[in-house]
């Protein structure tokens, strides 16, 4: 376990478990379609769980990327989901999947829907590999959810803090000295990377 991790909340092998039973449920709705589903990921934090997913899929897909951004530089608090880059693929009368690491506050699923169902895809469906039910909104939808976790700053699988931890194999709990002290201007102690 990493130094600047408190515990555990998800193993590689959970992770692997879970996410090799989402692709085989996705699998068994979108097989049969008529065109490749659309696959869009939301950069940076779904990028390994989206990689891990395609694989237990085997089925005809495109894949897409769009770029959100919520955080700017340390801080764990969200500053306005905004998107800075574009889809470049057309999904008019196309099966859409999007693919995001979590779902907290909403705020940047309400805006990929938003901004997707402007282009009329023939379905809009969002897999989340986290959701924290404590601060989840009703009114976001999500078809998969790979695992319910508790309000605590997570780290690993993709997920990062300042762009550190994204590669750890675990979804770890971050410690709070850690992101207390970024926050604060200063480097955490215990910082190993």
């Amino acid at each position: 376990m990493h130094t600047d991790v408190n515990k555990i909340l998800i193993t590689r092998e959970g992770l692997a478990d879970r996410v090799q039973q989402l692709g085989r449920e996705m699998t068994t709705l979108y097989l049969g379609l008529d065109s490749p589903l659309i696959i869009i990921t939301v950069l940076n934090g779904s990028m390994v769980f989206m990689a891990d997913l395609i694989r237990h899929m085997p089925i005809t897909m495109n894949l897409g990327v769009l770029g959100v951004s919520s955080y700017a530089g340390a801080t764990t608090r969200s500053q306005g989901a905004k998107i800075v880059m574009q889809l470049d693929t057309d999904i008019r009368d196309r099966h859409v999947l999007v693919i995001d690491d979590i779902l907290d506050t909403g705020n940047t699923l309400r805006l990929i829907h938003e901004d997707l169902g402007k282009l009329k895809p023939a379905s809009l469906r969002t897999a989340v590999l986290l959701r924290k039910p404590a601060r989840a909104p009703s009114d976001v939808t999500v078809e998969f959810i790979g695992f319910d976790i508790e309000d605590r700053f997570v780290v690993g699988y993709g997920l990062d803090f300042d762009g550190r931890y994204r590669n750890l194999p675990y979804i770890g709990v971050l410690k709070p000295d850690c992101y207390q002290a970024s926050a604060a201007g200063t480097e955490p102690a215990g910082r190993t990377m």
